[in-house]
């Protein structure tokens, strides 16, 4: 992490779900706990180290009491603080609007391509009312955000994340012109043609304000060059360079870059030896028993492609039966987006297929699929260190961080079976099975290579996947963006100087 550059530097985070939500427990005390998602794992580290204001939507009556009792900064820890975390607070119908109804349901498909054309997105009366609603929370956002960054007494840099704050930089930019800002798509940039299902007006207002940012951090190439492809299409003033990124509109050059987001590998292997890790451990080995085990932990997420993972286990069993009563799919599953129908839907099939697979190849000693649905990461931490294959097959995905914390703190030498479409594939394919996640025969048979797989491949390829997380770590992640920050802010100190030496001569 650049130290010495942060020293004068005040930092403040932005992205629509927060570090931490506030909740009342069996007997109405209210208790913080842990926000859920890569974003919040991938920047506490961060913001515990330099100390700095996370902006964050306000989730419920207890998240608007916080707020209130801390006049607008509640600190994180409450009683020993390392950073500090500010509500935006909006109505239950605004909110609903902004995520519920555009956000998630339409930005989200869109960018995981996921749309079915023929039939949906619809660009009613009732999205573009949703529209409203988006524009305006992202409106509050950039006043809180505005705030902040005029009453520091330091040099702010302001982090925003993520795909629902896509207006927000704009309309920081127009207040304060020469604020340090960046903002991080956490999930795929789709191609142009895909963007475009976006009605006219909002595809422009969204590049318009990404494009304010001074650095516009992706993944991975493919997405940074559909985002740029997206922009020679979209906006044809803007001046596109694609060797380097670098994009000028309206007199503003946005440095567009790839930064593949990982895990801290100390962290997580370190909570991997935790006592209660240790203690689920043996709930594991009482769950899989002598049978070898195939391990998913995902959100009950449309594009994880969860029903086409347990329909290859379910041909896995039939071409070759020999692995009945052998072996034991285990799946730790997270309900996602439970106010959309058609997330509901979604579970509601995940379990009837694994009611189906059950009823089909169970015997009177065996359950071939065991199914969790409750959050319980030390028991997630002791299935990876147990697997002897871990499935990770998303139609698409930002990056996918299961692969990646699999890899590090799995100690069976268990094989990953990883998709084509995951975000972390170009770094771990080295390291993986890779699949093509439409295939279902050809998942099928990967497990069964997976689990015949000689001990020499298994560990070269945990060994080629780790020498990916070292290299590639969370420090680095976070090191890289501000590095190219820190060169924005230069960039600009040279320009400065130059204009005043110019002025200078020419009054002389």
């Amino acid at each position: 992490m650049e130290v010495e550059f942060l020293k004068d530097k005040e930092i403040i985070v932005a992205s629509n779900r927060g570090p931490v939500l506030f909740k009342r427990d069996d007997r109405g005390k209210i208790e913080l706990i842990r926000g859920a998602g890569g974003i919040v794992g991938s920047m506490i580290p961060f913001m515990q180290k330099t100390r700095g204001t996370w902006v964050s939507s306000a989730i419920g009556e207890c998240d608007h009491y916080m707020d209130h009792e801390y006049q607008g900064k509640v600190p994180i820890p409450l009683e020993d603080p390392e950073y500090y975390v500010q509500f935006i607070k909006t109505s239950e119908e605004t909110y609903n609007g902004f995520n519920g109804k555009f956000a998630n349901p339409l930005l989200w498909f869109i960018h995981h391509s996921m749309w079915n054309p023929p039939y949906s997105p619809c660009a009613d009366d009732e999205l573009h009312q949703a529209w409203d609603s988006y524009q305006y929370v992202n409106s509050r956002f950039a006043a809180a955000i505005g705030e902040d960054v005029r009453n520091s007494k330091k040099t702010p840099i302001v982090m925003l994340q993520d795909y629902h704050i896509y207006l927000t930089p704009r309309l920081i930019r127009e207040e304060h012109p020469d604020v340090l800002m960046s903002q991080f798509v956490h999930i795929p940039f789709p191609p142009p043609e895909i963007f475009q299902q976006l009605p006219n007006h909002m595809q422009i207002e969204i590049l318009e304000s990404i494009l304010t940012n001074d650095v516009l951090g992706f993944h991975i190439p493919r997405y940074k060059n559909n985002f740029l492809r997206t922009v020679k299409q979209i906006l044809s003033q803007a001046l596109v360079d694609d060797m380097v990124g670098d994009i000028l509109y309206n007199g503003h050059v946005c440095h567009v870059r790839t930064y593949p987001i990982s895990i801290d590998l100390e962290t997580i292997q370190k909570h991997a030896q935790n006592p209660m890790v240790i203690l689920k451990e043996k709930e594991v080995d009482e769950l899989v028993g002598n049978c070898k085990l195939i391990y998913r932990t995902d959100r009950a997420d449309l594009s994880k492609n969860i029903i086409r993972g347990f329909q290859a286990y379910d041909m896995f069993l039939e071409k070759y039966p020999e692995w009945k009563e052998n072996v034991k799919f285990v799946a730790t599953l997270m309900s996602s987006r439970q106010d959309i129908k058609i997330y509901r839907e979604y579970t509601d099939n995940i379990r009837d297929i694994v009611k189906k697979i059950n009823e089909k190849h169970a015997t009177p000693d065996w359950e071939p699929i065991k199914y969790i649905c409750r959050g319980d990461y030390d028991l997630v931490v002791a299935l990876l260190k147990r697997y002897d294959v871990l499935m990770v097959n998303p139609i698409l995905d930002g990056m996918n961080i299961v692969a990646k914390e699999g890899s590090a703190v799995n100690e069976n030498n268990g094989a990953l079976i990883l998709s084509t479409g995951a975000g972390c594939y170009e770094e771990l394919k080295d390291g993986a099975l890779c699949i093509n996640p439409y295939d279902i025969r050809q998942t099928a048979e990967s497990i069964n290579t997976a689990l015949l797989m000689d001990e020499k491949t298994k560990k070269q390829l945990i060994k080629n996947a780790r020498a990916v997380l070292t290299r590639n770590n969370l420090n680095k992640w976070v090191s890289d963006q501000l590095k190219d920050i820190e060169m924005v802010m230069y960039e600009r100190q040279e320009l400065e100087k130059s204009e005043n030496h110019e002025e200078a001569r020419l009054m002389n």
